[in-house]
C-alpha cells in the first residue's frame, strides 16, 4: 500500500500550483477533486492520487534529481502593468517576458496594479509562503511622486503618523525632494505598511500621488540595470540575505515580547 505523502495544500503549493491559501479556497469552492471526489481540508494525498482542478488534470512535477528547483525572480514592473499571474504559464511567461516556470509563478507580496517597482516572482509555493509569513516584519522603500502643495510641515506629520483609516502605519523615514511648481519627490521608508495607505493618507490632505515605486524589500534592491517590464533570477546570496533579515527581525520581535 503507498504511504501519504503530505497535505494536499502543502503539495500543491510546493509544485507551484497556487499558494496553500488558494488551495483551500478551491476546496471550499468545490472546484479541486481528489480521485473525483473534493478532499477534506489537510487530507493527505497518495502517490497515485488524481488531482484535478475545474475538471482538468494538475500535474505535479517531477523534481530534477530528487528536489524541485526554486525559480526566484526579480521583476520591474511598470505603475498600471497588471500583474495577471493566474492566466495559463506559458501565456503569463510570454506576455512578461519570463522564462518558463516549473508550475505557476507566484508574487510575494504584489504592488497594486496602479503602483510599480520591484517584484519578487517564484514558481515554487513554498518558499513563497515561507517568505510571506515574515515580509511584515521587513523595512521597505518607496519612491513617490507628488502633485499638490507639499511642505516641510505635512512631511513631518507624516513621519509621525500611525495609522490611516484604522490600519497602522508605521513610517521610519520620509525625505522630500521639492521641483518646480506643484511637483515634487518624497522617498519613504516603511514597515508593515501598504502602499495603498500611503497613498490615502496624502490624498486626504489633498496630495495627490501620481507615482509611486518600491525600490528595495528588506536587503533586496531594485538597481538600474535592471529596465521596466524585465526580470532577472534573484541571486543565492539575495535568497539568502532575505531569509536572514526575514529571521533576525522575527527572533528581535520574539525577543521583544518576552522582555519584561
Amino acid at each position: 500500500m503507498d504511504a501519504p505523502t503530505d497535505r494536499v495544500q502543502k503539495v500543491l503549493a510546493a509544485a507551484g500550483i497556487g499558494s496553500r491559501r488558494e488551495v483551500e479556497r478551491w476546496i471550499r469552492e468545490g472546484r479541486l477533486e481528489v480521485n473525483g471526489a473534493v478532499p477534506e481540508l489537510g487530507q493527505k494525498l497518495l502517490p497515485r492520487d488524481r488531482i484535478t482542478l475545474d475538471g482538468r488534470p494538475v500535474r505535479l512535477h517531477a523534481a530534477k534529481g530528487g528536489a524541485k528547483d526554486l525559480h526566484v525572480l526579480l521583476f520591474h514592473r511598470s505603475p498600471g502593468e497588471t500583474l495577471d499571474l493566474k492566466a495559463a504559464t506559458s501565456r503569463v511567461s510570454e506576455q512578461l517576458q519570463l522564462p518558463r516556470a516549473s508550475g505557476r509563478w507566484l508574487a510575494v507580496q504584489p504592488m497594486p496594479p496602479v503602483d510599480g517597482g520591484l517584484e519578487i516572482l517564484t514558481d515554487d509555493g513554498a518558499w513563497a509562503h515561507r517568505v510571506s509569513q515574515g515580509v511584515h516584519a521587513l523595512t521597505v522603500d518607496y519612491v513617490l511622486r507628488m502633485r499638490g502643495p507639499l511642505s516641510d510641515p505635512l512631511v513631518e506629520e507624516f513621519r509621525g503618523a500611525t495609522d490611516c483609516e484604522g490600519e497602522p502605519m508605521t513610517i521610519l523615514q520620509a525625505e522630500a525632494q521639492y521641483g518646480e511648481g506643484f511637483n515634487h519627490w518624497l522617498n519613504v521608508t516603511v514597515r508593515a505598511t501598504r502602499s495603498a495607505l500611503v497613498r490615502h493618507w496624502w490624498g486626504a490632505r489633498g496630495i495627490i500621488v501620481s507615482r509611486l515605486m518600491r525600490v528595495r524589500f528588506g536587503p533586496i534592491h531594485l538597481s538600474r540595470e535592471l529596465p521596466r517590464g524585465h526580470s532577472r533570477p534573484m541571486t543565492a546570496g539575495e535568497r539568502s540575505a532575505l531569509g536572514n533579515e526575514i529571521q533576525a527581525a522575527k527572533d528581535a520581535r520574539d525577543a521583544a515580547a518576552i522582555t519584561p
